[in-house]
């Protein structure tokens, strides 16, 4: 199995997905077609999300899908699936959102990066146990260099609209903000934060050697 990098916030794993470290193939599938023809479809879309990233090769799909179902085959679920699928979750809520404006462009690559996951005609169908979502996970892998600044500030502007709805005691639904308002209140967040570090460490006595006469807090 490959070593993981559990940091999923902040990393992006590089699989090695050498056909040769896969070893034998599992019996929990019988056979598995991958096609060039998806292959090149998947290669495209890989290339638009991170164009510095090599194509993949049939064999290295082959390779990591064997894996995966040899770990299945001992109990053990694909925590790179799982983890990558939850990050797919976190992309269709932020192009979903009507309140969160995406860049053109980078609303442009997410659409046809979840068009794909949303498709069961991909280089493994959806439906195949165990590794239909393995090409999905990869992708989703790819892309994550390109979408994980976004997806943290959409994640800092959830907890934002969460907080707004309960200081207002309405539904989140109800909260009217935008990517726009949530940017300034956090920019003055920011300062005033600045701002009470350094009236923290500030007094009112300026005399020398003398005991501060108090401090603000």
């Amino acid at each position: 199995m490959p070593v993981f990098n559990f940091d999923f916030n902040k990393s992006c794993t590089n699989l090695d997905m050498g056909a040769a470290r896969s070893g034998i193939f599992t019996p929990n599938l019988t056979s598995l077609e991958l096609h060039e023809e998806e292959l090149q479809r998947f290669n495209r879309i890989a290339l638009r999300l991170s164009p510095e990233h090599q194509p993949f090769t049939l064999d290295q799909i082959a390779g990591a899908a064997r894996r995966v179902l040899r770990a299945a085959a001992k109990g053990q679920d694909s925590t790179f699936i799982k983890v990558r699928m939850r990050r797919a979750g976190e992309m269709r809520a932020a192009y979903k959102d009507t309140q969160w404006n995406m860049a053109p462009a980078l609303k442009a690559d997410l659409r046809e990066l979840l068009d794909y996951l949303g498709s069961d005609t991909g280089l493994i169908p959806n439906h195949i146990p165990t590794v239909g979502l393995l090409d999905d996970a990869v992708l989703v892998d790819v892309a994550m260099n390109k979408f994980r600044t976004e997806l943290d500030e959409y994640a800092d502007f959830c907890r934002f609209r969460v907080a707004e709805a309960s200081h207002l005691d309405i539904a989140i639904e109800a909260v009217d903000i935008d990517r726009e308002r949530w940017f300034i209140e956090r920019q003055q967040e920011q300062r005033l934060e600045q701002q009470l570090r350094r009236v923290r460490g500030s007094t009112y006595a300026k005399s020398e050697g003398a005991e501060r006469a108090f401090r603000i807090c």
